[in-house]
């Protein structure tokens, strides 16, 4: 199985990814992981997207990210798409409980060196610049041209309806 979980900035698509692998066993690529260096210096797209590739020859995955530019073939491979298309303030909200909850620290869903910040920049992206009409309709074509296998997500109620629904019998915990 190949899963992709894509949507809009802090709305759990980590945390969902990490579920979903330790149902179905599958490693999971988190691409902020790749995309960025020590103090959130940004990679090379032709590097990230290199990774992207090669971890996509595994016979079964679960890529967690965005990242509409890169590896777009990711998409056309998986077997299962989920779209987080959380609100804007459930995402922001979900910012804040991550900054507080990583004070100071790295996460295991980002690159190594890079510790959690909320600054007014990512705000604004999760708020406004991530939300741009571009953003919007390309999720829009995502949910029209893959229907078959796309799977949205409007709320954390309905992530966690749907882990339970395939066996997650995890915490829900917000990690």
């Amino acid at each position: 199985m190949k899963i992709l979980v894509v949507g809009y900035s802090s709305s759990g698509k980590s945390t969902f990814a990490k579920r979903l692998s330790t149902v179905y066993q599958l490693p999971v690529l988190h691409i902020d992981t790749i995309s960025f260096g020590p103090n959130w210096v940004e990679k090379e797209s032709d590097v990230v997207e290199k990774e992207i590739r090669d971890f996509m020859k595994k016979d079964g995955w679960i890529i967690d990210g965005q990242y509409r530019n890169l590896a777009t073939e990711r998409f056309d491979y998986s077997n299962q798409i989920f779209i987080f298309d959380f609100n804007r303030f459930k995402c922001l909200y979900g910012a804040i409980v991550r900054r507080i909850k990583y004070h100071k620290q790295s996460r295991d869903s980002i690159a190594d060196g890079c510790t959690e910040r909320l600054n007014f920049s990512f705000i604004m992206w999760i708020l406004f610049t991530g939300r741009k009409r571009d953003s919007k309709l390309l999720i829009k074509s995502y949910k029209k041209d893959y229907k078959e296998k796309v799977v949205v997500f409007k709320n954390r109620k309905q992530t966690k309806k749907y882990l339970r629904s395939i066996g997650y019998t995890g915490s829900f915990k917000y990690e």
